[in-house]
């Protein structure tokens, strides 16, 4: 049964209204259409031609794509759409997405729908997608008489003894943040023990426990003080680009307890008769509830950690830190330890090394800011 699905229908031109129908792409599958893949990607698709007068423009329809060897699903609604009915077109369009793929291959990402504003956002994400997969090119396979990769892996990761041979050898050795692989070590141990090898069976649960004690995210130490100089930056920052610089200089400003410490200096202003400085203190914490509240935006977040994959030198990277400081908390470390996973899911290795070692540089940077902050 097909994915991809059009139907005829019937339009009004806006240039002199006449009546005519013509075929509407409603659901895109990549792999099975695609010329209206790249159409899409052209911003070239549903574009009609009136029959009375020969005037071209977008048919005005609701589309959906649905990628899966990008275990994607975008959907752009009717242009000028209320919020209701793009709930319904979302959800008419998805059910017939999904009823016509076999059960067996049913994936759960299916259930995760990105929601573009138009066809023209619904392009440009896709644009977007295509120069991150881009970004690296997928390695040769390996020759057949190299060692299975998660032993090769498991033992590179047994054999180090700093955090930074850690740091090493998941830059190395992706495969160890697949999901599966806590499993298979899992199973491996019982097989050990099976077999009566006590040492490699305590070996694999080792590194189990170690995967997913890396893989846990770290809670930031609470915050007793702020630093006089980190207050002194704050209250210096006179626009919203300045008040960046800072929190990228002092990402522990976004942590919750910041709020109820600039509340305290706020009190010892006022009982100090210090209004001037108590309305400053003010200012700025409304500021920093403002930019925590939007920190952990997803869409965000992925076009940070984009900026950060994308960035080809030092001197780059510094400029995506002053310019995205949200890559200096939990959640963006997080989400590069899944992106990396995906992207050795999807075959790119390298991809995935190169993400594992950007969310090691962010937590190095994150300690030798928490130690200045010491």
């Amino acid at each position: 049964m097909p994915i991809s699905y059009r139907e005829q229908a019937q339009l009004t031109c806006p240039h002199c209204g006449g009546e005519f129908h013509a075929d509407i792409w409603l659901i895109v599958d990549a792999d099975e259409e695609p010329e209206a893949a790249a159409a899409l990607r052209r911003e070239e698709i549903n574009i009609v031609v009136c029959p009375h007068c020969q005037a071209s423009g977008p048919a005005g329809a609701p589309l959906m794509y649905h990628d899966a060897r990008a275990r994607r699903v975008l959907f752009a609604p009717t242009p000028g759409a209320a919020d209701h009915e793009i709930r319904d077109q979302a959800r008419n369009l998805h059910a017939l997405l999904v009823g016509s793929i076999d059960p067996e291959q049913r994936r759960p990402y299916l259930a995760d729908v990105d929601i573009a504003q138009d066809i023209s956002g619904l392009a440009h994400l896709l644009r977007r997608l295509d120069a991150r997969r881009r970004l690296v090119a997928p390695p040769p396979p390996p020759p057949v008489t190299e060692p299975p990769p998660l032993l090769a892996a498991v033992e590179a990761l047994l054999a180090a003894d700093t955090t930074a041979e850690l740091e090493r050898v998941l830059v190395d050795h992706p495969e160890l943040l697949e999901p599966a692989t806590r499993t298979t070590l899992d199973q491996l141990a019982e097989v050990a023990d099976t077999q009566g090898e006590r040492e490699i069976a305590q070996a694999l649960r080792n590194a189990r426990a170690l995967l997913t004690d890396m893989q846990r995210p770290r809670e930031p130490a609470p915050l007793t003080t702020i630093p006089p100089e980190a207050l002194q930056a704050l209250l210096g920052a006179q626009s919203d680009t300045e008040l960046k610089q800072v929190i990228a200089r002092y990402p522990f400003l976004l942590q919750p307890e910041v709020d109820e410490l600039l509340a305290a200096e706020i009190e010892l202003a006022l009982a100090a008769e210090a209004e001037q400085m108590a309305h400053l203190l003010e200012v700025r914490r409304m500021a920093l509830a403002t930019v925590r509240a939007s920190t952990v935006s997803p869409a965000d977040l992925e076009t940070a950690i984009e900026a950060l994959l994308l960035a080809e030198d030092e001197a780059t990277m510094v400029h995506v830190l002053e310019q995205y400081p949200l890559l200096l908390s939990e959640p963006a470390e997080q989400a590069l330890w899944e992106f990396a996973a995906e992207a050795r899911v999807g075959g790119d290795q390298e991809l995935a090394r190169h993400a594992i070692a950007c969310r090691e540089m962010l937590r190095r940077v994150r300690a030798g800011l928490e130690e200045d902050r010491s």
